[in-house]
């Protein structure tokens, strides 16, 4: 018991100690900048604190240029409708969102519109289960979309869109930042990419920026027309190419 009492006793004589030394530096940083000054300092950092608040659930701006180049890809794809790929956008990123907060990635196997995502969600799902991490997208509302670039060579195009959505966004790992404003609905900006094969062989045969993986093993896929994992041998359903399939998405406000 009297070691108890000596552990508590030292407890407290520490916290005594501490708040010495804060109202000590508190004291004379008060005397070097005067009664009015330190209040001055005061309210600062205390807007300084409701400004960073207010950013963070400030509706953000979109970032794109959509009237000058959707011309340029209707010229190239006639049937191109920015509206149709800006809900698939949608559809894609609350899949991705689902996979992230369940830390499974099944419903993204099986989904074809996500086939160049799987690998990348599957990495990323498989970090948060290493590192014993678990990440919340709660009532997700989309703003506004636009599209941001567009390339086209090499037997494929590239559409590169920007997205204004909110959430609620909860992050228990150590290095989070997001943890004071749990309580806020977060405003952010994505931007993703999508890409259209209308040329295969060209495609095919060009240095791909992005990877197909078996669903199986997840061992890269060298064509994209290939009837069989060489690795594992599992038999991969032929790709319908002739269309928008995202391949890569980012937050870039943050």
């Amino acid at each position: 018991m009297s070691f108890v009492f000596s552990f508590l006793g030292a407890c407290l004589g520490i916290i005594a100690a501490i708040f010495i030394i804060i109202m000590i530096i508190f004291i004379k940083v008060r005397s070097m900048v005067g009664p009015v000054n330190f209040k001055e300092l005061i309210k600062a950092a205390k807007n300084v604190k409701n400004i960073e608040r207010q950013e963070y659930m400030r509706e953000k701006n979109v970032s794109g240029m959509t009237k000058v180049l959707e011309p340029a890809i209707l010229r190239d794809f006639n049937d191109f409708n920015k509206d149709f790929l800006f809900s698939k956008v949608e559809k894609n990123l609350l899949k991705i969102f689902n996979a992230i907060e369940e830390k499974n990635v099944e419903e993204i196997r099986k989904d074809n519109d996500l086939i160049y995502m799987y690998s990348t969600i599957r990495d990323k799902v498989q970090d948060l289960k290493n590192n014993n991490v678990n990440i919340k997208y709660d009532d997700v509302i989309f703003h506004r979309h636009a599209i941001k670039d567009y390339l086209k060579s090499a037997g494929k195009a590239t559409v590169t869109l920007s997205t204004t959505l909110e959430y609620y966004y909860s992050d228990d790992s150590d290095k989070s930042k997001n943890k004071k404003f749990s309580d806020l609905k977060r405003q952010t900006r994505y931007t993703t990419q999508f890409v259209y094969v209308y040329d295969e062989t060209k495609f095919k045969y060009n240095q791909m920026a992005h990877t197909i993986s078996c669903p199986n093993c997840g061992a890269p896929l060298g064509k994209l027309g290939e009837g069989n994992c060489q690795y594992c041998g599992t038999y991969i359903k032929p790709i319908n190419l002739k269309g928008w399939y995202m391949v890569s998405y980012s937050e870039d406000y943050k």
